[in-house]
Formats: C-alpha cells, structure tokens, sequence
C-alpha cells in the first residue's frame, strides 16, 4: 500500500480567511506544500490543526477503534483552541478549521491504515534541551516508552540517552563480535558527524564521547568543544528537528531490521528558518528533503530562502490567496523579497545551479544542452530567464550557420 501524502488542504476556516484549497489544483504526486504569507494570514493555526488530525489518528489504538478514539477526543479534551493573539472570545475546533484530502483514491482518514511512518509537529521557538544522562537504560524499556511519547519536545529530550545507549551497547556488540549491528551503529554515528559537519560548515567537526560523564561534545575544527545544549538558538532550533526525525527513522529501521530503509511520513514545520543566518536558510530544506527523501514537509515561513530553495515543492501564499509559480524556485533572492517583502538580495542556490548548467552550454556552444537545460527546469525558470537562454541558443546557431 503506498503512502497517503497530503494532495490537498481545504481550509474551512482558519480565522483569517475560509473556504480555500492549498494547493489551488490537487496535487497528483509527491511534493512539499510550503505556506507563506503575512503575520496573522493562517499559516500556524493551519499547521497545528494538521497536527491535531494527524497526531490523534496516529495516537489511536489500533484497527477500527482509531475513528472513536478521534471522536472521543474531540469531545473530551481537544475540542476547542483559543487562536494566539486574537480576542479571547474567538475560539476553533481544530477538527473543523479544515479537511485532508490523500494521495488515494478513499480519501476518509486515510492514515487509519497506516501502521509504520513517521509524523512530527516542529512549532517555532523550538530549542534543544537534552535530559541529564545518568546511566544507560534497558533497551527494549527505553525504545517503548520512545514510542509512547507524544511531547516532541520530551521526545527530543531524550536524544543524547538514546545515543549514550548506542555507544554503550556498541560495546556489547563489539564483546559479542555482532559485526552487522556494529556496522548499523558506525553508520548512523558517521552519518551524524556528517550532517553536523554540513550544518556547521566545518569539515573537521567530530562527535566525541565523554564516557565519564556520559556526555557527548562537539568538537570543532578550532578546537573548541560544545555540547548540544550550548547551541545557539539559530543551531538549536534545526538541530531539534534533526534529532527528532534521526530517532524515528532509526527506531523504524530498528524494528523492521532494515538500515537503508527510509520511511514515508509527514513533517510540519513552522518557521525552520528561526535564528538562521541567510546563507543557513536556503540549506534547511535541501538538507531535510536529502536526508528524508519520503517525509512530504509541510512548512511555514516568512524566509525567501526557504520559498527558493528546493524544486520539489508547491507555494501557496496565504496574504493573496494564490500559489506560487514553480519558477520561483528558480527565481533571484531579489525576486522573491520584492513581491512578497519589498527588498533584495542575491540568486538561490536552485538558480545559481540552473544558470551554472546555462554557462557551462553557452562555452561548450551547445544549443542542445540548452534546449535540455530548458525542458528539464521550465517550470522553475523565471520567464526573463528562460528568454536570455532562447537568445542563447538563437546566437549559437547563428554562429554555426545553423540558422
């Protein structure tokens, strides 16, 4: 059975504005769905009423007794929400601020059937704060009372025990000679220290493991060493999403005795871009979508970095009603800042590649290469972008008597 990503959100009544669909068309296939707009347009009240859906059909007992336990919910605890910031008068039951619609074709709580996949509600102002480690803890009681937590923020809290418990029981395989999960265990630790390098920007960061104290630094390439709860809140906030994610595809991988395994999901993200310095902004989502090629991300964001920096992705913006043209993941930074926040700056990384391709053509004077380049990045290609490759490919042929 394939996943059931998000094709649609029909917002009833987000406070601001009701009746509307984002994306405007259905979507056919797997995409992210990137919400932006002014302050007080949705954008948060539409994120946590996802999240009250998803999180009370995916926190339901099992079979058919799911569809009750939502019911049940919705009229003994979560029934109504006082929207942040607004008369205290005004009040909206998650449930009814708008409908899913699934990648299938029984679109009813299409996730009542769906046993192994991830979900994770990421609000702003998040910050890492890790519990204290003391000792290591048995596994197989640690690993359920993992999948028992509802907090994200308790969840997290308990990343530096789970890689203390990694380290420790790495010991246990290695006295055992089990080279399959020692192998297992090396992986993630690599693939750690690499993403951490990539954040960071330090080539020469390592993860060092203090066993004395049960705690893990960061050591950087100047030398300095921190641990994760000394990150800056711009670090602190990513990081959180990271470490969320990294456990529940390893508790899955766990389970299911498949390391390359990736499992679907659905991630909501509100203001990722929190703390970051530009340059940061346009990596968070590449490196997300990289990293979890099956979670579909549902973000929102006030950052035209974060709006230019991945393909996959359809932008709805809720001030206008109006979704995005996909070429605005090909567009310049300043494109981007002066029809939605009046200023300017440079091109995104998805436009620093496509212009690249462009060049490397025009020198080897290929007029089929840019014919491709064209086929293959139309949609993200501003409309003046597209017309200065046309021209290219007018004066190359020309040159070559072709024309």
């Amino acid at each position: 059975m394939s996943f059931p990503y998000i094709k649609q959100i029909h917002v009833n009544d987000c406070y601001t504005y009701q009746n509307f669909d984002v994306p405007a068309n259905m979507l056919t296939e797997f995409k992210h769905i990137i919400l932006t707009g002014k302050n007080g347009t949705g954008k948060t009240t539409i994120l946590n009423a996802i999240g009250f859906q998803i999180g009370a059909l995916q926190n339901a007992p099992s079979g058919l007794h799911k569809q009750h336990h939502l019911n049940s919910m919705l009229k003994q605890q979560g029934r109504y929400v006082v929207v942040e910031n607004k008369p205290e008068d005004k009040v909206i039951n998650p449930y009814n601020v708008l409908n899913l619609l699934f990648l299938q074709e029984n679109n009813t709580h299409a996730l009542l059937n769906i046993d192994e996949y991830i979900f994770s509600h990421f609000r702003a102002h998040r910050k890492v704060s890790l519990d204290i480690v003391n000792t290591v803890l048995q596994e197989e009681e640690f690993v359920k009372s993992l999948k028992t937590q509802n907090d994200p923020e308790k969840f997290i809290s308990k990343f530096k025990q789970y890689l203390v418990n990694k380290k420790v029981y790495e010991a246990f395989d290695l006295m055992k000679n089990n080279k399959t999960r020692l192998d297992q265990n090396q992986l993630f630790f690599n693939n750690l220290r690499d993403i951490l390098q990539r954040i960071f920007e330090d080539a020469k960061l390592e993860l060092e493991f203090i066993q004395e104290s049960f705690e893990f630094e960061l050591v950087l390439g100047d030398g300095r060493h921190i641990t994760f709860n000394q990150l800056s809140e711009g670090f602190s906030a990513f990081i959180s999403i990271l470490m969320d994610l990294l456990m529940r595809v390893d508790l899955i991988r766990k389970e299911k005795g498949d390391y390359s395994f990736d499992p679907p999901g659905i991630a909501l993200i509100d203001e990722p871009e929190t703390h970051f310095h530009i340059g940061m902004q346009y990596e968070i989502l590449p490196i997300l979508t990289e990293l979890f090629p099956k979670i579909q991300f549902i973000v929102a964001t006030h950052s035209p970095a974060v709006i230019s920096s991945i393909k996959n992705a359809v932008v709805y913006d809720l001030t206008s009603k109006t979704e995005v043209a996909g070429w605005q993941a090909g567009s310049s930074y300043s494109e981007l800042m002066i029809k939605h926040f009046g200023l300017e700056n440079e091109f995104s990384p998805v436009a620093d590649a496509i212009i690249q391709e462009v060049n490397n053509a025009v020198n080897e004077r290929n007029p089929e290469k840019l014919r491709e380049i064209i086929m293959a990045n139309e949609k993200y290609m501003t409309p003046s972008l597209k017309f200065e490759i046309e021209n290219q490919i007018i004066a190359i042929e020309s040159k070559q008597g072709l024309i």
